[in-house]
Order: C-alpha cells, then structure tokens, then sequence
C-alpha cells in the first residue's frame, strides 16, 4: 500500500511538471516568433512552422497570427507591394484615354516608302476623325494617304528644335483637352532618335495621359538596304552601331573607336557630314579609305545613293546636293554589293546611283493602296 501511494504521487508531480513545461514552453516559442517577427529576421515560411509546434489548438493558432504576426508582417507585405507597383508599374497610373474622349498615338511612319507603314498605322492615318500631327521629314507619299484635313506640320529645323516642339506639344495639348484623338506622326520609329520617350515622359506628366505607340521599320536598318547596303556581312561587318548625328542641344555626340568588322549608321547626320567625318578620323582612328555610302530619300521617288571614302564624301555630297532625310554608312559593307571590282576607283572617285532598289518599284497610289489592304483589315476588324 505504501509503495502504491508513492508511486501515485510520483505519478502526481510528472504529470504536474509535464503540464508546467507545456505551458511554458508554448510561451517562450511565441515570444521568440513575435520578436522574430517583428525585426522581420524570420521568413513567413520559418514563422508558420514555429506558430504551428507552439499552439496545438487551432483557435489559439489563428488567434496569436491575427493579434501579432497579422498586423505587423501583413502590413509590412503590403507596403513593399505598394513600393514595388509604384517603383515598377508607373505606367498604369495613366489612362489611355481622358474623360472627354482625348487621347494620343504615336506612329512610325517608316523611311517613307506607303507600302512599308504597317496596318496599324495605315488603318489609324486613314481615319478621317483624328488630328495628325507631323515631323517635317515624313514623306509626301504618306502624308497623301492621311484622311483627315486637320494636318499640323512640325517644322523642326537643325538650331531651332526647341521651338517647334513647344509648338507640337501645345498642340497636343490643347487638342486633347478637346476631346480629339491626336496622332503624333514621326519619321522612321519613334523611339530610335525619334524623341519619342521623351514626349511620353511629357504627356504622362502634363496631361496625365499614356500614350499607345506604334512602332515604324526604323530608318536606320531598312535605308541602307533599300540602298543597296547591307549592315552586316560575313566576313566583313559582325557589329552595328547606331548613333545620331545631333546630340542634346546640338552636341556631336562621342564616337565609337574604329573596329574593322564594324559598321556605323548615323541618322540626322548629314548636315555636318564633313564635321562629322574629320572626327572620325582624327578621334575614333577611322583609316582614311574608309567606305562612306549615303541614301537620301530611301525607298521613295527620287531616292539616291551616293558612295566614296571618307576622304572624299563630304565633298560628293556637297556637290550632289545631298539633303535630309538621309542615312550615312560607315564601313566596309558599303562595297559589298555596290563593289568596285570594274573599277578599282568607283569609291576614290565616287559614284551616284539614282532612283535606289526601293524606288525601282512602282508605288501603289491611294486607291490602290486601298483596295491591297482591304482583306487585311477586315480580317482585323472587331
């Protein structure tokens, strides 16, 4: 009897110290998670499992996240997901389109040649509600096949750039306001030299407006190639460089060193073709019998390729009377399909191709242009 009352009191104080372990222990568990909690040193996944081993009971598990972790670590969740929208998304904040209707689209107009504009800027340019808003440079091979009669011509001009892009964005502007669907209508892609992130970055913080963009076949590519130049060739050209021959505020920008296998394409560069040359050589290393090649027009009526040296090339195209809108080249891809095999002077003395690949086709005049995408567009229609 004696040796059965002290085992049952034995049996008394284990089960006492089990339940004041279990007490405890859940105690200091949660302690810990909510300061690991609240120095944010424990990941959600680290937190679960820890709440999971310290409460048993459901009730006092959903509890202890609601009071503690759901208060301080949700919250804390959500301000980094707001931080990352507006860190990352700034273009949701906009709206395509005001209230009133008003709203904008830039369009790439290609290297001028109609049948290179893509169907969604044929199918926007020939809606006769819109107000189009033009570079100086587009070609009147596009500009005829515009609907409307609101046509607004910027007249950018090398020294007074500033003021006719005031003059484009009072325009959008005001027309907006209105109510009207702007097309800001830009030579080659918007985005390559084109100054179009630029007036994005304007309509989001003037008029609190995102604008839809559709992109152009970019001038710097496609002119050389309707030139008769390839940008790249097999064993003469494995890199391609792009630069603009204007920097902000008229500036020359900095020059790429001279690399055998390597072509430059400069875009608004042929009014300072001379300057431009002289730099290349005395600060980029350029060899003087470098091949220079230029194509005026590309792709439309009267296109021109002009080809020589560096030596030589802005001397040709001063005597030719070479003018905007023009692409230069620079290497040795120039002689690859122009070549100089019959004549081993064709590029010291320089040679003048008139009416270039791209305007050896005959181009499709409106109605013609009409009647070709008709199918397309219906296929397209909503």
């Amino acid at each position: 009897v004696t040796r059965t009352v002290s085992n049952l009191n034995m049996t008394r104080r284990m089960n006492t110290g089990a339940r004041s372990r279990q007490a405890f222990f859940p105690s200091v568990i949660a302690v810990a998670v909510y300061v690991s909690q609240s120095t944010a040193f424990l990941s959600p996944q680290l937190s679960t499992f820890n709440v999971n081993h310290a409460f048993s009971d459901v009730t006092r598990r959903s509890a202890y996240r609601d009071d503690f972790i759901g208060g301080g670590h949700s919250n804390h969740n959500n301000h980094n997901r707001k931080n990352n929208n507006n860190d990352g998304n700034q273009r949701r904040k906009y709206p395509k389109m005001l209230p009133n209707g008003g709203r904008i689209t830039m369009v790439g107009s290609g290297p001028g040649d109609p049948e290179l504009l893509t169907i969604s800027a044929y199918r926007i340019l020939t809606d006769p509600g819109i107000i189009c808003i033009v570079d100086r440079l587009v070609s009147q091979e596009i500009l005829n096949l515009i609907s409307t009669e609101d046509v607004r011509v910027a007249k950018k001009t090398p020294g007074c750039q500033h003021l006719a892009q005031d003059e484009i964005y009072d325009w959008m502007r005001e027309s907006v306001k209105s109510g009207r669907h702007v097309v800001r209508l830009k030579i080659g892609d918007p985005f390559v030299f084109g100054r179009g992130g630029e007036e994005v970055l304007w309509c989001r913080q003037e008029i609190g407006l995102e604008p839809e963009v559709i992109p152009g076949v970019s001038a710097a590519f496609s002119a050389p190639l309707l030139g008769g130049i390839p940008v790249t060739h097999r064993g003469v050209s494995n890199q391609v460089v792009m630069c603009t021959g204007y920097g902000k505020d008229n500036s020359s920008p900095d020059l790429i060193r001279y690399h055998a296998e390597q072509t430059v394409v400069f875009l608004m560069a042929v009014g300072r073709i001379e300057k431009l040359m002289t730099k290349l050589k005395e600060d980029a290393g350029y060899p003087s019998n470098t091949a220079v090649g230029i194509v005026e027009r590309a792709g439309c009526v009267g296109s021109r390729t002009l080809v020589g040296t560096m030596e030589n090339i802005a001397e040709l195209a001063s005597f030719h009377e070479i003018v905007a809108p023009s692409t230069i080249v620079v290497g040795e891809v120039v002689r690859v399909l122009i070549g100089d095999d019959e004549d081993p002077d064709t590029f010291n003395q320089g040679l003048l191709i008139e009416d270039g690949v791209g305007a050896e086709m005959e181009s499709l005049d409106e109605e013609q242009m009409r009647q070709f995408l008709e199918p397309f567009l219906q296929k397209l229609a909503p």
